[in-house]
């Protein structure tokens, strides 16, 4: 997948406590009412950026210091239908927007030491640079393996499973024509480039900067994907 050129600024915060193990990296990609046809791939890609960016930083400078409990998230604000036609009408909002249950993310990356599992999105796994694999998973303390799923929009306004993969709303209501959410796709072609043409390429790549005793695994595959996964020597 081609790279996108920086657009909006994902203005991060970093929650890093080195004394307890855990790192927050926190992107904000604005309001979805206020900005205009967002291309969230352009979002996502600037947050991808910065954690490989923290990541390299962190390596050179605080190299002694693992991490128990890890995420990077990518927060939108996002107005129930009253509030955004009360927005478009008035050029504001009312004084109590935004509230919790106007949060949409993407949790970019996930790791729990319980379960000794690092999560990631296709979407990271496509913009990242490989490498940037070998320096995660080296400070992501006692992890054993990494599982690997669709990237798509978690909203406490919406509950269900189709805003999650193809959320109408934001595209057609609110109007981000632009607004796509990668899946993870391993037994079709859908690119022009590599050996396999889909996201095994991107597993492959990644998994040479992965120590081999870390499992792979693809998060609710099917039967096929899994002879895919297999047959590409990933299991």
């Amino acid at each position: 997948m081609n790279k996108k050129n920086k657009g909006y600024d994902v203005t991060n915060n970093h929650d890093v406590d080195l004394s307890r193990g855990f790192l927050g990296l926190t992107y904000n990609g604005g309001d979805l009412g206020e900005r205009n046809n967002v291309d969230n791939t352009n979002d996502i890609y600037n947050a991808v950026q910065n954690i490989e960016d923290f990541f390299t930083e962190h390596n050179y400078r605080n190299w002694k210091y693992s991490f128990t409990d890890f995420y990077a998230v990518l927060n939108y604000d996002i107005p129930h239908k009253h509030q955004y036609e009360y927005f478009k009408k008035n050029k504001k909002y009312e004084a109590n927007y935004p509230s919790t249950e106007n949060s949409a993310r993407y949790f970019l990356l996930q790791y729990f030491q319980k379960s000794k599992t690092l999560h990631v999105t296709s979407a990271f796994l496509q913009f990242a640079e490989p490498n940037i694999f070998e320096l995660i998973t080296k400070y992501m303390e006692s992890i054993e393996k990494i599982t690997f799923d669709h990237t798509y929009l978690e909203s406490d306004m919406f509950d269900d499973v189709d805003f999650h993969f193809e959320p109408e709303y934001v595209t057609n209501y609110l109007g981000h024509k632009k607004w796509y959410d990668s899946n993870l796709i391993i037994d079709e072609m859908v690119y022009d480039d590599g050996k396999y043409k889909n996201d095994l390429d991107y597993l492959l790549k990644a998994r040479q900067f992965i120590n081999p005793k870390i499992k792979f695994e693809i998060l609710g595959a099917t039967e096929k994907e899994k002879k895919c996964f297999e047959s590409a020597g990933l299991f």
